[in-house]
């Protein structure tokens, strides 16, 4: 088998078009979009030439990760243009939380609900420090969150019920177990987003995560700065990692080809890989790892890397990207090379 991976430049987003090829088959994956307004502008041109070279009207197969809007929003206007002749699409959705976001989306009173029990949950240093900031990050996450669940509707009204595909651990496209999913499994993914778990807790769970910027960041500046000297003791680990559900639960796809294993990770964190079966013999030497999350220090620690040891990585990201978290990659002992859209822009790796 024979292949490509481009990962393109969409900045803190995911878009990435895969290639393999054996005998006489082939298929062309789209794995996320990015943002809506990059389909035009980095996806379409790179995936036209892509199909034409192939053979092909439209992607076999089309994987939303999950329903963040910098990896589902530029899948829509693509499921426009190629459902008619995408075979399956791979995306994780509930209707229920689709109903109570289209309930949520405009409840002033939700609003303000919101924001009363959200005030008991942030630290009082960031209170205290500006809480006009406090409350607009608030509306700004709600907002975020709810457009990419509105998204998330849309898209998937657009694709006929044979083709959807709620993709979990083990699955694998007709005639091609090289790539198949590892994670999540269907209970993992159902531990996330229980029935009894309400829209209004996942937002807040998405809220929560704005301790991580701003004023934390800025305590934790001075500590990176000396990152260099060891880069991996600024990563975190399962204890003290902040990851909301929406990313633990972005679907893991790995390819094989011969010896070498090819890792896309979406937005997933250390739980994500943890619950993956039989976890440390999937993730153990990895040829090629898409790093997840843009490069967050959330999403992947010591122990992982040290299992994983890829020969090669590449990061999709710009201003959230850690630094330390690719230095500390590449001081795997098999790492060859850590590439980033930041620096080098559209990525490239022949499979």
């Amino acid at each position: 088998m024979e292949g490509t991976i481009d990962v393109l430049n969409v900045g803190d987003g995911d878009a990435i078009i895969v290639t393999l090829k054996k005998e006489s088959e082939n298929l062309v994956v789209v794995i996320d979009g990015g943002e809506a307004s990059h389909y035009h502008s980095t996806v379409k041109p790179k995936l036209v030439p892509i199909l034409e070279k192939n053979g092909k009207s439209a992607p076999d197969i089309v994987v939303a990760t999950h329903y963040d809007s910098d990896h589902i929003g530029g899948l829509i206007p693509l499921i426009d243009d190629y459902i008619d002749n995408i075979k399956e699409v791979w995306v994780h959705h509930s209707s229920k939380l689709v109903n109570e976001a289209l309930t949520f989306k405009n409840s002033s009173e939700e609003l303000n609900h919101l924001k009363i029990t959200d005030e008991l949950l942030l630290d009082s240093s960031f209170m205290s420090f500006n809480k006009h900031v406090q409350e607009v990050a608030i509306i700004d996450k709600r907002n975020l969150l709810i457009e990419s669940i509105n998204q998330l509707d849309t898209f998937v009204r657009k694709i006929p019920p044979h083709k959807l595909r709620q993709a979990f651990a083990g699955y694998f496209y007709p005639g091609w177990p090289e790539m198949k999913v590892l994670g999540p499994t269907e209970e993992y993914y159902n531990s996330l987003f229980p029935d009894s778990h309400p829209l209004e807790k996942l937002l807040l769970e998405e809220i929560v995560d704005i301790k991580m910027e701003g004023i934390v960041n800025f305590e934790r500046f001075v500590a990176l700065s000396s990152y260099l000297d060891n880069p991996c003791q600024f990563l975190k680990t399962d204890l003290n990692a902040k990851l909301t559900p929406t990313n633990k639960a972005s679907i893991i796809i790995s390819i094989d080809n011969i010896t070498d294993r090819y890792l896309f990770t979406g937005d997933a964190g250390i739980c994500s890989f943890k619950n993956i079966p039989d976890w440390e013999k999937e993730l153990k030497d990895i040829y090629w790892l898409k790093i997840p999350h843009h490069g967050s220090d959330n999403n992947i620690s010591t122990e992982i890397i040290n299992i994983m040891k890829p020969k090669f990585a590449d990061n999709s990201g710009n201003k959230y990207e850690d630094t330390h978290v690719l230095a500390c990659i590449g001081r795997n002992p098999r790492s060859e090379n850590v590439r980033s859209t930041k620096i080098n822009n559209d990525l490239y790796t022949k499979i």
